[in-house]
């Protein structure tokens, strides 16, 4: 079993200067069958854990993950936000694990984002059936209507496609799913050491330009 009492004046290989952080913060709890604990240890500005929707959650004791991101205080520079996994690197200034595991979300954002814009990309061709639906009927009312009475056609088409239009836009302005996924990945893409959002090329070299942390 492994713990560590995390804070800046925990057993944590990696300094934490932090002010709000209190000296023996929370302890990091590794059992023999790779089961993750972490206690907060009646700090004084609280600890918090990053849930699956990128809600801040106080926790008082509760199993994480390898790859919880924990924060101690607040996710200001007066508070100290890291991977759970850290505590395992004997370098402090070694991230590659944490990269890694960054660049796998990012893997699998790209992959649902080209989901999300071939679907957009479909609907979004729906904005030119009233159009074509219009164009067919007034060819129609052309060809087979009395000449005095294709005035009333044209004035029919022209309210129907109106009304279309107007359901269309109506139906794809329903379109959340790319709101859903900025919010979903926008606090995950980022640099496992510095916390700075990560951009594609950044991605490209699998390293932060700040922090020059890497993979």
């Amino acid at each position: 079993m492994k713990e560590v009492i995390i804070g800046k004046e925990g057993t944590q290989k990696f300094s934490i200067s932090a002010s709000r952080v209190s000296r023996q913060h929370a302890k990091i709890t590794v059992s023999d069958s790779g089961h993750w604990t972490l206690e907060d240890l009646n700090s004084t500005n609280g600890t918090y854990i990053i849930d699956d929707n990128d809600e801040l959650v106080q926790i008082k004791k509760v199993e994480i993950s390898e790859f919880t991101r924990i924060v101690l205080a607040d996710q200001t520079s007066m508070g100290f936000t890291f991977y759970a996994h850290h505590i395992l690197e004997d370098d402090p200034k070694n991230y590659k694990t944490e990269f890694l595991h960054v660049l796998q979300i990012h893997d699998k954002a790209i992959k649902e984002k080209t989901e999300i814009d071939a679907k957009i990309q479909k609907k979004n061709m729906m904005r030119y059936l009233p159009g074509v639906i219009s164009a067919v009927i007034g060819l129609v009312l052309t060809l087979f209507l009395p000449f005095h009475q294709k005035v009333y056609g044209v004035a029919v088409t022209a309210v129907f496609t109106a009304l279309l239009q107007a359901v269309i836009n109506i139906y794809l302005g329903k379109d959340s799913k790319l709101k859903k996924f900025n919010a979903k990945y926008s606090n995950k893409l980022i640099c496992p050491c510095c916390s700075k959002p990560l951009t594609e090329i950044e991605f490209k070299n699998q390293m932060c330009s700040r922090c020059k942390a890497h993979a």
